[in-house]
């Protein structure tokens, strides 16, 4: 059990982390995950960096890429299976929200307040939105759901998204 396979992870040390990301992933999964973390750890340091983060081409199309960067700069495997745990087709939709609420959540202080939403509708939609369109968006968006002056909490987001897909899904290429 605590040998360690050709990947360089025991099997005590897969189940640990299969049991961490709560089933998103299965064994070949996160073998193929830790080939895919070395990879992107250039310098073999145990952890990647917001650079490295930004290397990988599925994410650096993304417009939220930077700010998932700055979330997870210097993360270690253990850490980067949790980042990529919500966009698991078996992941919860509460994870998959946890997931959203938190790339909005840009302060961290556990409500999407109007800064917070207008820094992240600012990343997503470029200049598409006037200021005022984006203030009017975000005003709107707090009245419906929140309190504008405290923000919305997850409770409120979760409700909010109530009926709608939260759809976070990414394949795991497996080599065989």
């Amino acid at each position: 059990m605590g040998q360690s396979m050709s990947f360089g992870l025991t099997q005590y040390d897969v189940d640990e982390l299969i049991a961490y990301c709560k089933g998103a992933f299965t064994q070949p999964e996160i073998e193929a995950l830790y080939k895919r973390f070395r990879s992107l750890d250039r310098g073999r340091k145990g952890f990647i960096t917001a650079e490295e983060v930004l290397s990988i081409p599925e994410l650096s199309i993304n417009p939220l890429a930077k700010r998932l960067a700055y979330m997870y700069d210097s993360i270690n495997f253990k850490e980067f299976l949790g980042l990529l745990a919500p966009f698991s087709p078996a992941a919860s939709r509460d994870d998959k929200l946890r997931c959203m609420f938190a790339v909005y959540d840009v302060d961290g202080d556990g409500a999407v307040s109007g800064d917070d939403m207008e820094i992240v509708l600012r990343q997503l939609a470029g200049s598409s939105l006037s200021d005022d369109e984006l203030h009017s968006i975000v005003a709107r968006v707090l009245r419906a759901a929140a309190d504008p002056q405290r923000g919305l909490t997850f409770a409120e987001y979760r409700a909010a998204l109530e009926g709608v897909g939260a759809e976070l899904h990414v394949d795991v290429p497996i080599e065989d």
